[in-house]
């Protein structure tokens, strides 16, 4: 009989927590874009982006992935949610040299709940550049 309240217990606070995201919404990653001299992602009920970089050479792993900061929502939390970035100065001795650069975005919980590269940035290095400070 206790196993059955334990079990009984159990579902009713899935139920509730599943029940007030449900309530906030769902959080979704929409997508992500350059608009110098900022990355702008879109989004809804998200509660922390991270911008990252896929450093240049060959063989690398996730764990030497680049965090580069994490972005700044530009407007209430809701469904049309707007994350900004600022680009870093581009000068050429600080060069970023990254095959790629994507975006993460986490719901209330801290659960990653995806994943995007932003266009023209996961071509190579020099792709990566050009998109982020315009063509050398």
């Amino acid at each position: 009989m206790r196993l059955l309240e334990t079990i009984l217990v159990v579902f009713a606070l899935s139920v509730a927590t599943v029940s007030a995201q449900t309530a906030s919404g769902r959080p979704r990653l929409l997508g992500a874009e350059i608009a110098r001299p900022n990355i702008v992602v879109h989004g809804a009920f998200l509660s922390r982006v991270e911008v990252w970089a896929v450093p240049t050479g060959t063989g690398i792993t996730p764990s030497e992935y680049i965090l580069l900061g994490k972005a700044v929502r530009s407007n209430v939390a809701g469904p049309k949610e707007t994350w900004l970035f600022r680009i870093p100065p581009c000068a050429t001795d600080t060069r970023l040299l990254a095959t790629e650069i994507f975006v993460q975005a986490f719901d209330g919980f801290g659960v990653n709940i995806g994943k995007k590269s932003l266009p023209s940035a996961n071509a190579g290095a020099s792709a990566v550049h050009a998109a982020l400070c315009g063509a050398p």
